[in-house]
């Protein structure tokens, strides 16, 4: 299995992307976790020094030698990495603007929360002058961060890695259900899911071997297999069941759990109960419909 590599980034660079990467690098110590590269980078990242507090904290939780280089957030810098955790809502629409690229918070990977951790600026209105509050701030962000590296990581192996772990046979199904290839060929392989909907037999999903976040991301040769795994995947289930669906998400906006593209193929029978998909159809004039299809279509020839 190749290295794993993952990037946490903030402002600065000497305070909360910093105590992530120190924090992770002990957990993974402690715990004899191989195959692991952490890093960490400032969206300005000018020249400044790490707050004394920080290193204390840090030093209190076992971390005795911090040897810190401060890094600016690069487009070089972050095709280096497989995952790229911002700190805060600020990091994750500036990586978003800047690169293109849509990513996960930090307590998002956590606890699925859609918030921030707090730079002393944001926390701190008279931060120049309250020095108690500022090394509060530091103590307790310090510590929150260590709390959350346990269930950070078990996440964010599971929703980047996963598959392919399942693929080097380097893990099985939880529980230990074993991960059996339904079929396979030079790029894709497919596999039963343990998500089956309760009247029916199967849930089937087909995946690239090489990990791809999105869709647009995988080349077209491996695109090519992917249709074709579910086209013959698909007429085989007709044998047995009335027909199927073909379901992907792309984006955790669309409840994409897992950030390697896979399909989604439903064995359907008639009367089975199984919701994919259901919304409450707009009203529009022809005008409208003609504007929206004017819309899209110049977003597609433009991209």
């Amino acid at each position: 299995m190749r290295t794993k590599k993952i990037l946490f980034v903030c402002t600065g660079n000497v305070f909360r992307s910093m105590s992530a990467e120190y924090l992770l690098r002990k957990y993974l110590e402690d715990n004899k976790i191989s195959g692991w590269e952490v890093a960490y980078a400032g969206i300005i990242a000018k020249k400044e020094k790490i707050d004394p507090e920080t290193i204390k904290s840090l030093k209190k939780l076992g971390i005795e030698k911090i040897n810190h280089t401060q890094k600016k957030l690069t487009k070089d810098l972050l095709k280096k990495y497989d995952v790229i955790i911002p700190m805060a809502e600020d990091h994750k629409k500036f990586i978003n603007s800047k690169f293109g690229l849509k990513t996960l918070l930090f307590n998002e990977l956590v606890n699925n929360k859609n918030t921030s951790i707090g730079d002393i600026e944001d926390d701190i209105k008279d931060w120049k002058i309250n020095r108690n509050a500022v090394e509060k701030k530091l103590r307790a962000t310090v510590n929150e961060i260590s709390k959350s590296i346990p269930l950070l990581f078990k996440n964010t192996s599971e929703r980047y890695f996963l598959f392919e772990e399942f693929v080097s046979g380097g893990k099985k199904h939880k529980n230990g259900f074993p991960f059996i290839k339904l079929y396979e060929t030079k790029r894709t392989v497919s596999f039963m899911s343990l998500d089956i909907p309760g009247k029916e037999d199967g849930h089937i999903l087909v995946i690239p071997k090489k990990r791809y976040a999105e869709l647009s991301d995988i080349p077209k040769s491996t695109q090519h297999e992917l249709i074709e795994s579910v086209a013959k995947i698909g007429k085989s289930l007709t044998k047995n069941h009335g027909g199927y669906n073909v379901l992907l998400n792309n984006n955790a906006e669309v409840d994409q759990y897992i950030f390697h593209t896979h399909f989604h193929i439903i064995p359907r029978n008639y009367n089975d109960n199984i919701t994919i998909e259901k919304w409450k159809n707009k009203t529009i004039s022809v005008t409208e419909f003609k504007n929206l299809n004017k819309k899209i279509k110049k977003i597609i020839n433009n991209t």
